[in-house]
């Protein structure tokens, strides 16, 4: 229950005005995001810049990293 709620969290924090009509989802249901969940939401991520929101080189970009890379610049935040 504690990732769905988590999940739930991080997307809404990705509703941002720039990205209305989009919203970052996990659609294999693994609770992380890959590179194509990422791209379609922002759809200019680099390699480079996946991997640098990536930590843990994981190939998975986790709710915690997400945030992280929010916070650091890396991606846009909540307005």
């Amino acid at each position: 229950m504690k990732s769905v709620a988590r999940t739930l969290g991080a997307l809404t924090l990705l509703a941002t005005p720039a990205f209305a009509q989009s919203t970052l989802v996990d659609s294999d249901g693994n609770g992380t995001f890959s590179m194509a969940e990422m791209r379609a939401v922002y759809p200019d991520l680099s390699a480079e810049a996946f991997a640098a929101i990536d930590a843990d080189a994981s190939g998975e970009v986790s709710i915690e990293e997400l945030a992280a890379a929010q916070t650091n610049g890396l991606l846009p935040t909540m307005e």
